[in-house]
């Protein structure tokens, strides 16, 4: 999957990153005063993405691909 994130500026003359994979947004930001704080925060949420789990906080048990393309 290619993936980047994009720095700009948005209404409000804040700073903001979004991550952008295959052409599609997967997260946008909270707004920055300070481009340097936003670079920082795009280099946490790599580090976060590297190390974090996945917390299934649903109650829904998990389906597999395979058994949910599969006709019965």
């Amino acid at each position: 999957m290619a993936a980047l994130f994009e720095l700009f500026m948005d209404e409000d003359d804040c700073f903001r990153f979004r991550l952008v994979a295959n052409g599609e947004v997967m997260l946008t930001s909270e707004a920055y005063a300070y481009e340097d704080v936003a670079i920082a925060g795009i280099w946490a949420v790599r580090e976060a993405a590297v190390t974090g789990g996945i917390v299934d906080l649903t109650d829904t048990p998990p389906v597999s691909r395979a058994s949910a393309s599969s006709p019965h």
